[in-house]
């Protein structure tokens, strides 16, 4: 009797298996569409599971934009149907994917019977997130611009939009490891080098962390990638120095220089470790060699310009500062004829970087200044009109 009981429970199971009806996944799509997630979620679920629904690569089609749907819903009935509906929908579209046969694209009807094919929908999604962000971001909520950029990502992991926004908000709200976290993606794994994302790096690293050798991999990173930027070399000279390591760096340049003599960038970088030092006769030497080697070399010529003309400068300012004394009015005649001699040392690097850059503001203005101390007034009245001629200067 017992034997026949327990065949009789195991027939019932077995008919109950057998009498599963199959998810009908257009209906889910159709509750999707009427804004019944709940119900959406359950028949899709349930067509994941189901044998000959869950190998259809339509269910997780649809099984993707249920769960991205309840990922952006305002409907606080179904804001906790899932933990993590945004990770399931991306998982979702994936399996739909690999899934797929053929090679047309997947798609559900739009208004007026227009076909909105998943690589629109999924794109839609990502600015839909974008926007948040810089919504969120715009009203000075930090937090809630992050979680939204961060999803982003997580539509579309190698657009580098949401990395750039992520990392400059982030490095805003000194998150400064979340910062570092997106520009690190953009540089290694994306393969997206920009000024920016390097200068926050090393900022983060060197002025953060305290940690000078991570800096300075990121700054020889970043003079690879932009060779001609005279702040990463400025940059990588400063953290040698705060490493203890000029005198290595220097004996490096004068290695690579003994290589490459007519490099005269290697002259350029020579000079401006020299100046961080303090050794301005031999930041000149090596400024001045760089002209040699290339002529129209802007930086190393303005560079020279400026230690000849801030010397000037200085010299100019300790006469004023003289009194009526018979001594100091010796002195200060004195001094007169070193500032002389400064400014017309000064005075033809300047005139270069003005050809270099006919429109250079600060070389106009110092030229100006030296022609009416060596009373060139035909020349100081010339470098006048084309100061006036220049556009306004933008105040910042």
């Amino acid at each position: 009797m017992k034997r026949l009981i327990a065949l009789s429970v195991a027939c019932l199971l077995a008919f109950a298996v057998s009498a599963q009806k199959k998810p009908k996944i257009n209906q889910a799509e159709k509750l999707r569409l009427e804004g019944k997630l709940g119900e959406a979620k359950e028949i899709i679920d349930a067509a994941a599971e189901f044998e000959k629904t869950k190998i259809d690569g339509k269910t997780w089609y649809y099984r993707g934009l249920i769960y991205a749907a309840l990922d952006t819903t305002s409907n606080p009935t179904y804001k906790n149907l899932a933990s993590d509906p945004l990770k399931t929908a991306m998982e979702s579209f994936k399996k739909a994917d690999e899934l797929q046969k053929g090679s047309s694209e997947y798609y559900i009807s739009g208004p007026g019977g227009l076909p909105q094919l998943k690589s629109q929908q999924v794109q839609g999604l990502w600015g839909y997130y974008l926007n948040k962000g810089v919504e969120a971001f715009q009203a000075d909520n930090k937090e809630d611009a992050l979680v939204w950029l961060n999803k982003t990502k997580v539509v579309s992991p190698k657009d580098t939009t949401g990395y750039i926004y992520a990392g400059s908000i982030a490095l805003a709200a000194e998150k400064y490891d979340e910062a570092a976290e997106n520009y690190y993606a953009l540089i290694n794994d994306l393969d997206f080098h920009s000024k920016d994302a390097y200068n926050s790096l090393i900022y983060i690293e060197g002025s953060i962390n305290k940690d000078n050798e991570k800096s300075l991999e990121i700054i020889r990173q970043a003079k690879v990638k932009f060779p001609e930027n005279l702040d990463f070399a400025k940059s990588e000279v400063a953290t040698l120095i705060r490493m203890g390591k000029s005198e290595e760096a220097k004996d490096g340049l004068v290695a690579a220089i003994a290589k490459e003599p007519s490099n005269a960038a290697l002259h350029f970088q020579l000079g401006i470790m020299e100046e961080e030092l303090g050794n301005i006769e031999e930041a000149k030497a090596a400024y001045v060699k760089a002209t040699e080697v290339d002529p129209d070399y802007f930086n190393a010529a303005f560079n020279i310009a400026v230690l000849y003309y801030n010397e000037a400068v200085n010299l100019i300012t300790e006469k004023n500062n003289l009194g009526i004394s018979k001594a100091d009015i010796a002195k200060a005649k004195e001094m007169q004829t070193e500032i002389d001699t400064k400014l017309k040392k000064a005075l033809p690097f300047w005139e270069k970087v003005l050809e270099l850059q006919p429109e250079e503001r600060t070389a106009l203005e110092t030229l100006q200044y030296i022609y009416l101390q060596e009373k060139e007034y035909d020349k100081a009245e010339e470098v006048k009109a084309r100061l006036e001629a220049l556009p306004e200067k933008e105040e910042g």
